[in-house]
């Protein structure tokens, strides 16, 4: 079994079309036929079928096409090590985190490494902590960050430092309020909150839940920054992670309001690294700058 044929057979599952993964790899139409035929004899299976206008994998094909997907990503991972080998001021460089890092934090860790490593050429890849974790795993990217400690035999985790979450409103929404607001008054204002389903949005709800308070939720966003620029508008209070604020806060756009009946809440930013890939040198040069930022950490 070569890899060529494995990668002409994924671009045919990915463009559900022969001739379309014949111009795509720059081969003919009957070379795209031949490899697919000699990797069918290989597994013993029959791999595509046509239906309509496209061809689909069969029930083995869709197992090939598991294990073809991660022989590329193995491969790609092999040319990124070895590039960065040979110049690690030079490689490649994916970060896989949620968009609350990507937005609030990572920018102050890429600044001074950017600096530092003006050749590295930088991805970053955003999106729920599951996502990240599976990217990290499937080794689309060198290093993950999330919001959460991660537990799990395949991953070594650092935590970096906590980011506390905070109940906000304008300083004009806040000066009807009392200094201290008992934590059952939240179910008498109204409340922007993260979507139901979210990860923060479930972290808040099972602390409240747990002292019985229900707050009046009134609306309800998908992001940090719309929750931020609705709080702004003071429509309402919103529990939100401090990173997300800070800026706001110290120029007075925001303030932070004290609530009594809540323990302290916070989450903790966390790094990633894959147990079973040794870091490349470039993602190395990476992992070196954010414990110096983080010195605890390591």
């Amino acid at each position: 079994m070569l890899l060529r044929h494995l990668q002409t057979f994924a671009q045919i599952v990915d463009l559900g079309s022969i001739t379309a993964a014949a111009e795509r790899l720059h081969l003919s139409q009957p070379a795209v036929s031949r490899q697919l035929k000699s990797l069918e004899s290989d597994v013993g299976a029959r791999l595509c079928e046509r239906r309509g206008h496209s061809v689909v994998p069969t029930q083995a094909g869709e197992i090939v096409y598991g294990y073809a997907q991660r022989v590329q990503s193995l491969e790609r991972e092999l040319h990124r090590q070895l590039a960065s080998v040979s110049s690690p001021d030079a490689g490649d460089l994916t970060v896989a985190c949620v968009d609350t890092i990507a937005i609030y934090t990572l920018p102050d860790l890429l600044a001074p490494f950017a600096h530092n490593h003006p050749a590295v050429r930088v991805r970053v890849r955003t999106g729920p902590i599951r996502l990240t974790v599976d990217r990290l795993l499937a080794h689309e990217a060198d290093v993950a960050l999330t919001t959460v400690p991660v537990q799990s035999p395949r991953v070594t985790c650092r935590p970096l430092f906590d980011d506390p979450v905070a109940l906000v409103a304008t300083p004009g929404f806040a000066a009807d309020l009392p200094d201290e607001i008992e934590a059952m008054d939240l179910e008498q204002l109204p409340v922007i909150a993260y979507e139901l389903g979210t990860h923060f949005r479930s972290f808040v709800d099972a602390a409240l839940e747990e002292r019985g308070i229900h707050p009046r939720v009134t609306m309800e966003f998908d992001g940090h920054e719309a929750v931020r620029e609705v709080v702004g508008h003071g429509l309402g209070v919103a529990f939100v992670p401090e990173s997300t604020v800070r800026a706001d806060i110290s120029h007075g756009r925001l303030r932070r309001l004290q609530i009594r009946g809540i323990p302290d809440l916070r989450r903790t930013t966390c790094l990633l690294v894959p147990r079973d890939v040794t870091p490349s040198p470039t993602a190395d040069l990476f992992l070196s700058a954010v414990l110096a930022r983080f010195p605890q950490a390591d």
